[in-house]
């Protein structure tokens, strides 16, 4: 379903869905046994309360006009419909917490796409253009973090 919303109700969306992630994230690590699942899910944790947190600092320091721009917005997946989509055993494997962490990531990758493929406005343009390098540089750090854990 295609609906409208505003950027700065896009950046308030995509906060909500980190901040849900990271409880995700929390509850799974109070379950889990292997000290390597524990390290990485509370890498993804702190992953996704530092993106949470670097949305906010976006939306306190945009341009209120900017933020204003009205957009076409097809994302409307939650945090939870996300998990629901991905099977997840009871106490989830290492291989399991690193698939959910890659499709939050596709998640974010694909909204950033889209949300800066319907916009004409150069400056909010340039707002997503940044969170996309933000969210590919945090990618990155995270595939690094993983792969570091394979060698433990």
């Amino acid at each position: 379903m295609k609906t409208f919303k505003q950027a700065h109700e896009v950046l308030k969306a995509a906060q909500k869905f980190h901040l849900d992630m990271a409880g995700v994230y929390q509850q799974l690590l109070e379950n889990a046994q292997d000290n390597r699942t524990q390290l990485l899910l509370k890498h993804l944790h702190e992953h996704e309360l530092r993106m949470a947190n670097n949305l906010k600092n976006y939306g306190a320091v945009a341009e209120q006009k900017v933020m204003q721009t009205w957009l076409q917005y097809t994302h409307e997946e939650s945090a939870g419909e996300l998990v629901q989509k991905l099977y997840l055993s009871d106490k989830p494997s290492i291989d399991e917490i690193n698939k959910l962490g890659q499709e939050v990531d596709r998640y974010f990758s694909e909204l950033y796409h889209a949300v800066y493929g319907s916009i004409e406005s150069a400056e909010v343009k340039e707002v997503f253009e940044n969170l996309k390098h933000i969210q590919d540089k945090e990618r990155i750090t995270l595939s690094m973090a993983t792969n570091s854990l394979w060698d433990m």
